[in-house]
């Protein structure tokens, strides 16, 4: 089901360009399956192209990172009401359904120490990958940070996250581009052995029921 999700985003809604981009952050964001990663690696995969150039990087910006982030901050907004208005009960009865649970909250208060820092410590949250990014959006909403601040923090943490995945998207493109002939000859040459291995085993195996 989550690679046919994963494969369904990637042919049908990221070739809209920029909307693409943002529809398929926001559906990353509220449906939990889907890895955290994949929308903005595969935008910088697909959207940008060549060496270093300033047109490269208004891409990585424009096109990749900015919708990115708009996506996954207004998307986090169902997991931040949820969490907001239906606090610990809500979470423990059906968080699962979004791969979220209690423990993950635990986990993030204790990181917390109830100053200032904390809105630095969720901002840097947003911009590591592996942090469950619904963990932090149900925090934020328990503990009713206010709407403004929490967009602008979850906004800037994945611009950033952004511009870090799509930069690597965009270099596996590249090397994928600059070695494209190599791999489908190597991928050709598994194929072809592939079949004749198997009319090997299929004639060998039909042989000795000749016997």
């Amino acid at each position: 089901m989550i690679e046919s999700l994963v494969h369904f985003l990637q042919i049908n809604i990221l070739p809209w360009g920029v909307l693409g981009v943002f529809v398929a952050s926001v559906l990353e964001e509220v449906i939990a399956p889907i890895p955290s990663a994949l929308i903005m690696t595969a935008s910088g995969f697909l959207f940008i192209t060549g060496p270093i150039s300033w047109n490269a990087i208004s891409v990585l910006i424009f096109k990749v990172a900015i919708p990115a982030a708009l996506g996954v901050t207004l998307g986090s907004y169902t997991v931040y009401f949820v969490a907001r208005f239906g606090g610990r009960f809500v979470l423990e009865k059906w968080g699962k359904y979004i791969g979220l649970y209690w423990s993950d909250i635990e986990k993030m208060q204790d990181k917390l120490s109830g100053t200032r820092k904390d809105e630095i410590l969720i901002g840097a949250a947003r911009i590591i990958p592996f942090i469950p990014s619904t963990a932090i959006s149900a925090f934020c909403g328990i503990m009713e940070m206010n709407l403004l601040k929490y967009f602008v923090i979850s906004f800037v943490g994945v611009f950033i996250r952004g511009i870090i995945l799509g930069v690597l998207g965009w270099q596996v493109g590249n090397i994928y581009e600059k070695y494209a002939e190599t791999i489908s000859s190597i991928e050709n040459f598994i194929l072809i052995s592939t079949i004749l291995a198997a009319l090997i085993f299929i004639m060998i195996k039909y042989k000795n029921r000749s016997r």
